[in-house]
Order: C-alpha cells, then sequence, then structure tokens
C-alpha cells in the first residue's frame, strides 16, 4: 500500500507540475515548440494537454520494467551487485521529473509518442508477452523507423522471458514468427495511411524518405546536419550510406557481446540513437537517462561519472545561449551552435561507453569472483 501512495504521489505531482508550467507560463509551451533542442523537422507537431498523460502512461511501463528485475537478473546473467537498486517509482520519478522530459511534453512534440511504443514494448518483453511487445515496436517503427534497430535485442528479450516463465521455444521459429508480426503491424499501419492520404508514394516520401535521405538540414542537437552543410553534393549519397550503416552497426556488436543482458542492449541501443540518429532532440536524451537508473548496480564501476555529467551540465545551459548568439543576436555563426552540440554527443559517448564498461565488468566478475573489486588492466 505505501509503494501505491508513493506511485500516486509521484504521478500526481508530475502532473500538477506541467499544468502549473502551462498556467503560469502560458507561452512556454509555444517557446519550446520552436526550440531546436525539443523540435526538429520529424517530431514537431501542437497537440492538447493530454501529452501529461502520455509521461504518466510511459513512467507506469517504467515501473513494470524495474519491477521485473531483468536488469539485474536474466537468464544467463546474476549481477554480482544486484541488490544495490532503485525501485520503480524512484525510476518513474527521475523520469517524470527529468528537465528534458518535461521540456519535450510541453513543446507537445511527437517524440512521446515514439517513447510509448518503445517503452510498452519492453514492459510487455520483460512480462513475456511477445505479441504485444512487437506490436508495440511495430507502432514505435511505424512513427520513427528507427526502433525497428531494436528488433533483435527485444526479442532475445522476449525469447529468454519465455524460457524462464515456461519453456524454451525453437528459436529460429520464434524469431521467424515474431519478424512477421513486426512486418505485417507495420503494413496494416502504413495500409491506414494510404487510407487517410490516397497518396502511398508521397506519403512514403514525406516520412521513411524523409528519415532516410535527410533533406532539412534544420539545426539540432545531432552530428548530421552540419557535416551535411559542409559537403559536396556529389558526396551526399555515400556518407548517407556510410552513416546509416554506422548506426545500424552497433547492433549486431552490442547483441554479439552483450547476449546475457538484452534489456541492457536495449539501453545501450537507445543511447546510441540519441547521439547518430539524423535528427536528434532532448526527447531521445530523456528516454535514454530513464532507463540508464535501472543499472543503479553498475554504476560503482563506472569511471568518468563526473566527466560525463559535466559535458552534458555546460552543453545544456550554454547549448540556447549559443543558438540564440547565432541566429537572433547575429553575433556568432553556425560554428558556435555546432561545438556545443559536440560537447553534448562528448558527454552521452562518454556516459554510454563507460555504461557498457561497467556491464562487461560486471559480467567479468560473474566468471571470476575472486576478482571482485580488483583493478583490472589492459595488457
Amino acid at each position: 500500500m505505501a509503494v501505491d501512495r508513493r506511485k500516486i504521489a509521484v504521478f500526481g505531482a508530475a502532473f500538477v507540475l506541467r499544468l502549473l508550467l502551462v498556467c503560469l507560463f502560458p507561452s512556454l509551451p509555444d517557446l519550446l515548440t520552436g526550440r531546436v533542442e525539443v523540435s526538429t523537422p520529424v517530431n514537431s507537431f501542437k497537440r492538447p494537454i493530454f501529452y501529461f498523460l502520455v509521461d504518466l502512461v510511459n513512467a507506469q511501463a517504467l515501473i513494470t520494467i524495474s519491477e521485473s528485475g531483468q536488469s539485474v537478473q536474466t537468464r544467463l546473467h546474476s549481477a554480482m551487485r544486484k541488490h544495490i537498486r532503485w525501485d520503480g517509482v524512484s525510476i518513474a520519478a527521475w523520469f517524470l521529473f527529468s528537465p528534458f522530459t518535461i521540456a519535450t511534453c510541453l513543446a507537445r512534440s511527437t517524440s512521446v509518442f515514439t517513447t510509448t511504443g518503445i517503452l510498452y514494448a519492453v514492459s510487455n518483453a520483460v512480462d513475456g508477452n511477445s505479441i504485444n511487445a512487437i506490436l508495440a515496436l511495430g507502432f514505435a517503427s511505424y512513427i520513427s523507423l528507427y526502433p525497428a534497430l531494436l528488433f533483435v535485442p527485444l526479442m532475445l528479450l522476449c525469447y529468454d522471458r519465455q524460457a524462464q516463465l515456461s519453456k524454451t521455444p525453437n528459436a529460429a521459429v520464434f524469431f521467424l514468427q515474431h519478424g512477421a508480426i513486426l512486418l505485417g503491424s507495420v503494413v496494416g499501419l502504413l495500409g491506414f495511411s494510404y487510407l487517410i492520404t490516397r497518396n502511398f508514394w508521397e506519403f512514403m516520401s514525406a516520412t521513411y524518405g524523409f528519415h532516410l535521405l535527410v533533406p532539412d538540414l534544420t539545426p539540432n542537437v545531432g552530428l548530421w546536419w552540419y557535416f551535411f552543410i559542409e559537403m559536396f553534393d556529389s558526396f551526399r549519397e555515400f556518407f548517407l550510406g556510410v552513416f546509416w550503416l554506422h548506426l545500424a552497426a552497433y547492433v549486431g556488436g552490442f547483441t554479439a557481446r552483450l547476449r546475457r543482458q538484452p534489456l541492457f542492449i536495449i539501453t545501450s541501443l537507445l543511447g546510441v540513437f540519441a547521439i547518430f540518429k539524423p535528427y536528434p532532440s532532448i526527447s531521445d536524451a530523456s528516454l535514454y537517462f530513464a532507463l540508464l537508473p535501472l543499472y543503479r548496480h553498475l554504476f560503482p564501476l563506472m569511471r568518468y561519472t563526473f566527466f560525463a555529467i559535466s559535458a552534458l551540465l555546460y552543453s545544456s545551459l550554454l547549448g540556447p545561449a549559443f543558438y540564440h548568439l547565432w541566429i537572433y543576436a547575429g553575433s556568432g555563426n553556425a560554428n558556435f551552435f555546432y561545438a556545443i552540440t559536440l560537447v553534448w554527443s562528448l558527454g552521452l559517448s562518454i556516459l554510454l561507453a563507460d555504461s557498457i564498461f561497467a556491464a562487461l565488468r560486471d559480467e567479468w566478475e560473474q566468471a571470476h569472483p575472486e576478482s571482485q573489486g580488483k583493478e583490472v588492466k589492459q595488457i
């Protein structure tokens, strides 16, 4: 009962905070809607306050993921420090009161729906409900395309959970069946889109083609826009392919090396997306930050937390100032803003690499318990 009261208090406070910000600062949502840190050409969309409720739905999915214990105990791995963890309500509070989450919500970005699809795919996967998980992933992929890259680790998570809860299914049949369901769900949603638009190829060009070809180079917190502004057009197609291959390549590497921790693979890939997708926003970082506290037991093993947090805080504070100097004051240029986005990406990269090191160290200590706490040296 105490946990239920805490959850009600956290959810209620988060909802009231958003409502107060809208009531006390009526111009704030419109201001945030125009901010490049929050709004990109693929997620800007004006909607009513029901975004508040969507955030609460996302927080409930986080509680389900946390309470499953899959971050510390999987079918193939048991963390050495699994007693060091936060409960689901604390993780939901971290997500709901994050300034990045609040800014995304008030800006009415459609990224919150992608977040919903991903979190509900994972929350169903940790419960062993693979059909609902793949349908939720299909919804997220339909909206934003890149969540489709989570298919393999999500299926590994579903496979492991079903093996824990009942019996081990045939791996090949399991993956093929769910791959067909994912494809069918996306095709079904595209069919509805065709019925509405009646111009399928124009719709595809304006949505998935927009993601893949990156025609709009509006500044954002990512790395692509400045690179392609400075590039000669004759090299554009080549580097588009290189950038997309680079983004997709992490799926295979993470899956092969971190097979025993499928939920951590998903978390790490979300960190990669927040850095390397073509149109990232602080919403992508917010989702990564929401899942990272699930791995509280890895924090003692991380080595560069101070540098990562310092870089993220530094860029979060100076990013809006540099953008203002460039666009509005006219006393700067594109290098000002791009430099601070590089610092932002550097902070995320340090945090991501450090968490992966901690996860690998935890696996190594499980295999060599006599070496727990000892210094590791590269030979």
